[in-house]
């Protein structure tokens, strides 16, 4: 089509599949939602329904909570806070790829899961996500002293054991997150004991070590950053590029454990291994872990979620997860 398709309405991105976004502020999404009810998953029988967070602003999430041991009644469980991926601009906790792995986390990692619906770019431009995200982790740490609109948390959610997680740009948002609980207070006591970063979506820096494809990725999500964060510096903006010269020291990141999980054939795998390899250099009291799926790309759990590689992944997470 046309670059101008009327006056002043010209198309400033084009990611062809994926989203068009116009000068006049009009956005055509072609990736779309695939909506999957809440419910009790039959295969793993996690229970998960809809809360709305900040009424007003479409701020919402999806939990879930995990069946009690055989024989046995509910106890108190640890919460994971997560966020979806889809480069600022894309997806949906609400998705039924991304509620398909919050059942696997929820279910394996005997975790409560809070995957938040949080506003999307351009029309809510970077870092309007990154107050969502800071809001819903107030919200789930609010109900600590046992009040609270949502009965879940206050009866099964063990708020010594609150982690903050995600995906591709919900793993950007969920290091801001942390790194924010390192500077302030989430209130009523509650700290984030971990972070779970999947798949990272950092850029800058070297991406020598990407393939044809994945370079041809990397050159498109360079693009897509300015349109998604207006007045960015470029690729070594800290919001973006965490390791990045003058970016705040990695050192302040407020929570005692992370882990990385990178794709052998993601072209961001060495954004996710050098953010490891910064941390641990930092001064950062803290203990990292990475690991790694051999041969697969970026965000592959989401669409082929029954591979052993996708599985050995929610293990590790899970594995995680259930740390005292």
């Amino acid at each position: 089509m046309s670059d101008t398709v009327a006056a002043g309405d010209e198309v400033i991105l084009d990611a062809p599949n994926f989203i068009r976004v116009y000068k006049s502020g009009r956005v055509e999404r072609f990736l779309r939602v695939n909506f999957a009810p809440p419910g009790t998953d039959a295969a793993t029988g996690v229970s998960s329904k809809d809360v709305t967070i900040l009424p007003g602003n479409g701020l919402s999430a999806r939990i879930y909570l995990p069946p009690a041991p055989a024989g046995g009644q509910q106890g108190k469980v640890p919460v994971l806070v997560f966020f979806h991926g889809g480069g600022f601009c894309l997806g949906s906790a609400f998705d039924a790829a991304a509620h398909g792995h919050a059942n696997q986390l929820a279910a394996r990692g005997r975790a409560m899961v809070v995957s938040v619906e949080y506003r999307l770019a351009p029309e809510h431009p970077v870092p309007a996500l990154y107050g969502d995200a800071w809001v819903a982790l107030q919200w789930v740490a609010a109900h600590a002293a046992g009040q609270g609109p949502e009965p879940w948390l206050t009866a099964h959610a063990d708020f010594g054991r609150v982690h903050v997680g995600g995906e591709s740009a919900g793993a950007n948002i969920a290091h801001h997150a942390a790194m924010r609980a390192g500077a302030e207070e989430l209130g009523h006591g509650v700290k984030v004991s971990a972070l779970v970063l999947i798949h990272p979506y950092f850029l800058g820096g070297d991406s020598s070590e990407s393939d044809e494809m994945g370079m041809a990725v990397h050159r498109e999500l360079v693009r897509l950053w300015p349109v998604v964060c207006p007045g960015t510096s470029g690729c070594e903006d800290p919001w973006i590029n965490p390791m990045a010269e003058g970016a705040p020291s990695l050192a302040r990141l407020g929570c005692g454990q992370a882990l990385v999980c990178v794709g052998g054939k993601d072209p961001m795998r060495g954004r996710g291994r050098l953010y490891a390899e910064k941390l641990m250099a930092s001064g950062w009291q803290g203990e990292v872990g990475v690991w790694e799926a051999d041969e697969q790309g970026h965000g592959f759990h989401l669409v082929w979620p029954t591979c052993s590689e996708a599985e050995a992944q929610v293990g590790v997470v899970a594995e995680f997860l259930s740390r005292p």
